[in-house]
């Protein structure tokens, strides 16, 4: 029998461990990592299959049996998490590098199509629904990061794989890069989190990776768009900038391999990276990919300039609904009719009451709309339309409100994950897939259709959970519009969807709601297409002086359009809040 080889290398004297290790890339640098010298712990969801990776890896490595270890959990539930790792304690006491690498392929439908319940899954023939997705791609990383965190020490490094298709557009892949976008904010904001404490973050994006499985997946997009054979290939391979040999005669553009990813890995693994901290390396052969797409909003919003008659409107409202309320009033104002949803009966009966007491219930529809209910949300909008005709836009809050999720991300609690993953990202993806199917094929529309999500307020806090939202809703609306886009192409719909993302935790002045409103129904009321993602609040809109002056030019702007309404505006008894009240009295309105 051979000697077992000394374990030197890069990577010497450092316990990693890599979750996924079983998979295309995670066998790549398992082997390789073992070859680099690290005592290696790899883990996967079934005993036997990480137990036959282990014995490949030792076979091809000639490693010592002690120098690679194995553990079975399951990373989208944390209890299996911390089975594995009270037994693995016994034996490693320290971790020097986690390797987060686990992940899903996630359902391939596009949006209109994605599964959200079992049923519908099994109907399709996948293997997960959009939730299952979001637990094994953004739920893993989290959680056993949080969790392998409390066993790793100053100089350690975290390496989370992320993919190239979270900053592009992918067809029919929004349950797999719009998670991934959401992990890619985890890992920067984790990098500032855990940074002080001698901890790196890294993030490593690889491009289409060279198999026969991302092919066929080419393939098939190709297929469904109705493109030529080989067009998404030539797509990604034609943005790279890097042409390498492949072992052919003749050099050319290719994919990268997982020898590739496995490099980066290592690297980032080891002390030659200590200064790197919050760092993304893409693994492309030098494919662009945009990571950022905003602008930020310079001017308050032209209220003279709304036009939404004729226009029917869905605003769905997240829990604290008094800022719903007041875009569906502007929205009103400008001659639309309003449905407006909220998550909970009681909010309903609330709601109604509000504005029975403010006589706007003019043109102002009030339902129940839980973004955990799609049937439901399918029937309210059916029954708005026979009642009063076609919805044309649609602007959607987040359910929860600024500060209901706080904490450092990598001190989460079980429940605040699943809560948050739920709540918020699938709950997303469930209000998106509901519209696309409302508006796929419609005839009746005036316009083409618009949605706008809006961020949280600041939560006073850094806004860690509010930009993991954002993250995730950016690549969401990268997606639908290029789907709808696709879709019009094909002749499936008559019109194209477009939204945008209005983030407004970058100003935390009295008068982000109104200005919010303003912009909002701004984007919703108006055939004009914003391309950037991404529409920041200014930091700030106006100081006492400026807001005052400004405000007479907002009043001059709306005068007319508040003649003989009812206008209630919150703590309106000073400042801003006062001066807004005094101006909408002057422009004729009802104040209370």
């Amino acid at each position: 029998m051979a000697e077992a080889k000394k374990p030197t290398g890069l990577l010497s004297g450092k316990t990693v461990l890599l979750t996924g290790a079983a998979g295309n890339i995670g066998s790549q640098i398992a082997r390789d990592f073992v070859r680099g010298g690290a005592t290696l712990i790899m883990t996967g969801r079934t005993k036997k299959r990480i137990e036959d990776a282990r014995k490949s890896v030792l076979a091809d490595t000639g490693a010592a049996a002690n120098q690679v270890l194995t553990i079975s959990m399951d990373g989208g539930d944390p209890d299996s998490i911390r089975d594995a790792l009270k037994g693995l304690k016994k034996t490693v006491k320290t971790i020097d590098v986690l390797i987060n690498n686990a992940g899903s392929a996630g359902p391939k439908q596009p949006l209109h199509a994605v599964p959200l319940t079992e049923d519908e899954m099994n109907a399709q023939g996948e293997t997960e629904t959009a939730a299952d997705a979001m637990r094994n791609i953004l739920g893993v990383t989290w959680n056993v990061t949080r969790l392998v965190v409390p066993m790793m020490k100053a100089g350690g490094s975290v390496v989370n794989i992320s993919t190239i298709f979270s900053l592009t557009r992918y067809y029919g892949r929004i349950s797999y890069v719009m998670p991934k976008a959401a992990l890619n904010a985890l890992s920067e904001l984790m990098a500032q989190e855990l940074g002080p404490t001698g901890i790196r973050v890294n993030t490593v994006y690889p491009g289409p990776i060279e198999s026969d499985r991302i092919r066929s997946v080419f393939a098939a997009m190709d297929k469904v768009q109705g493109n030529d054979s080989g067009t998404i290939a030539d797509y990604f391979t034609g943005r790279m900038s890097l042409t390498r040999g492949t072992g052919k005669a003749k050099k050319e553009k290719s994919l990268p391999t997982p020898l590739d990813v496995s490099g980066a890995c290592q690297f980032l693994a080891s002390d030659a990276s200590q200064a790197l901290n919050g760092v993304d390396l893409d693994v492309t052969n030098g494919m662009s990919a945009r990571r950022d797409s905003r602008s930020t909003y310079l001017t308050r919003p032209n209220m003279r300039s709304l036009d939404g008659a004729g226009l029917s409107v869905l605003i769905v409202a997240g829990e604290k609904w008094d800022d719903a309320l007041e875009i569906a009033k502007v929205h009103m104002d400008a001659g639309a009719h309003v449905l407006l949803g909220l998550a909970r009966n009681a909010d309903v009966a609330q709601a109604e009451a509000r504005v029975r007491a403010l006589e706007i219930s003019d043109r102002l529809t009030i339902v129940r709309f839980s973004r955990a209910e799609p049937d439901g949300m399918e029937a309210a909008l059916a029954a708005f339309t026979k009642e009063f005709g076609a919805i044309h836009s649609a602007v959607i809050q987040t359910l929860k409100p600024a500060g209901y999720f706080t904490g450092p991300l990598s001190e989460a609690e079980d429940e605040t994950v699943t809560e948050f993953m739920d709540s918020e990202l699938v709950g997303s993806i469930g209000i998106a897939r509901t519209l696309a199917r409302y508006w796929r094929g419609r005839e009746d529309l005036i316009q083409e259709p618009r949605f706008v999500f809006l961020s949280t307020e600041s939560d006073g806090g850094g806004n860690a959970y509010s930009k993991l939202i954002s993250a995730g809703t950016r690549q969401l609306v990268n997606i639908w519009r290029d789907e709808s886009r696709v879709g019009q192409a094909k002749g499936e719909t008559k019109h194209a969807s477009w939204g945008n993302q209005i983030i407004r935790y970058s100003n935390n002045e009295a008068e982000n709601g109104r200005f919010t409103a303003g912009h909002a129904s701004a984007l919703s009321c108006n055939e004009k297409k914003v391309a950037e993602l991404d529409l920041y609040l200014p930091s700030d809109i106006a100081d006492e002086t400026g807001a005052r002056s400004g405000m007479v030019g907002f009043a001059e702007n709306i005068t007319g359009l508040h003649k003989g309404k009812v206008a209630f505006v919150t703590g309106g008894s000073a400042g801003i809040g006062g001066q807004v009240a005094r101006l909408l009295a002057l422009a004729g309105a009802k104040v209370m």
